[in-house]
């Protein structure tokens, strides 16, 4: 796997297509070893190699594919915020120093799919009995299929951490400061749309099969502690820049009332600009929140939301289509 860690060269189908290579490729292996072979009805163990051949195929891919775009916008927003503070020289070491994190980050996420990988096979018997070939390879594909799920995991919450520590104090007007802030927090929307996405593939996992209400309590809770740990960065941010965006309305404020004073006693035109740039300056810092809160990209994160419904509402549908004699 070819990564190309934090760079913004490669643009648009050039982002997806080794992502999109990969889930064809092991489309094609599970169906020439047998998973995809279309499950009898009522036979149970079938259908979930089936499922599982699908959904781990698309999911593995997608996170790929994420974690790609992810690392193309990371670097965006850096150049972005390096450039306000006037510090693209430093881009290169910035971009060395996440790159280094990110290697971290794989060797942890190679372990511990490892270690799912090796806990359900002992779980399910896999191990002590002799499996069939496509049970096999899926055995073996469902460690990349972890391993992508948490290095995505891992690098989402450290790059905004990243940039949020060691880039962003360079900026050096508060409207810039406010903008960089803006910046990463738009960056730390879009991953988590992108991650909450993958959630609305996860019901093929139970495709034609009942589903225990163990099952509908695990995924529910699974949701909600995902949702709550992709979005808590992006809430930190918007509280930060609330924060911030109130720090600097009071301490112009300030300044424009001291200025006003002294344009009372003495009137020149020097003061009479200084207190307009002023005034502008406030307008400027109160139109940022604004931009960064806007309708657009609320309705972006509630449809992302509602995907994960309305996959379910797909899945019965499927369930219901597939029950005519054509497909038995």
């Amino acid at each position: 796997m070819t990564f190309n860690a934090y760079s913004n060269m490669h643009k648009g189908a050039a982002v997806g297509f080794l992502p999109l290579l990969t889930t064809l490729i092991l489309l094609s292996v599970h169906y020439f070893t047998g998973a995809l072979t279309w499950p009898d009805v009522g036979d149970i163990r079938a259908q979930r190699d089936f499922n599982s051949a699908v959904g781990m195929s698309v999911i593995t891919g997608y996170f790929w594919f994420a974690l790609r775009l992810m690392h193309q916008n990371v670097a965006s927003t850096l150049i972005s915020l390096l450039v306000k503070a006037n510090q693209l020289s430093q881009f290169t070491a910035h971009r060395q120093q996440l790159s280094a994190q990110f290697k971290h980050h794989i060797f942890n996420a190679m372990i511990i799919s490892i270690m799912v990988t090796v806990v359900y096979c002992v779980i399910e018997g896999l191990i002590a009995t002799k499996q069939e070939v496509h049970v096999l390879f899926l055995t073996a594909t469902a460690v990349p299929f972890w391993f992508l799920i948490f290095l995505f995991l891992f690098q989402i919450s450290s790059n905004i951490n990243y940039l949020t520590k060691n880039v962003l104090p360079s900026a050096v007007s508060d409207s810039d400061r406010l903008k960089s802030i803006m910046t990463i927090l738009k960056l730390g929307t879009t991953n988590s749309i992108f991650a909450m996405g993958a959630l609305a593939i996860f019901p093929i996992f139970w495709l034609k099969k009942d589903i225990p209400s163990i099952d509908v309590l695990v995924v529910t809770f699974f949701t909600g502690v995902v949702a709550l740990y992709l979005f808590l960065p992006v809430f930190k941010l918007r509280g930060l820049l609330i924060t911030e965006q109130q720090l600097a309305l009071e301490h112009l404020e300030e300044d424009i009332n001291k200025g006003i004073k002294q344009y009372a006693k003495n009137i020149t035109s020097a003061s009479s600009s200084s207190l307009e740039s002023m005034e502008t300056e406030k307008e400027r810092i109160s139109q940022i929140t604004r931009s960064a809160f806007a309708l657009k990209d609320k309705a972006r994160v509630a449809a992302c939301v509602l995907l994960i419904p309305i996959s379910w509402v797909v899945l019965i549908i499927i369930e219901w289509i597939i029950q005519f004699p054509l497909y038995h």
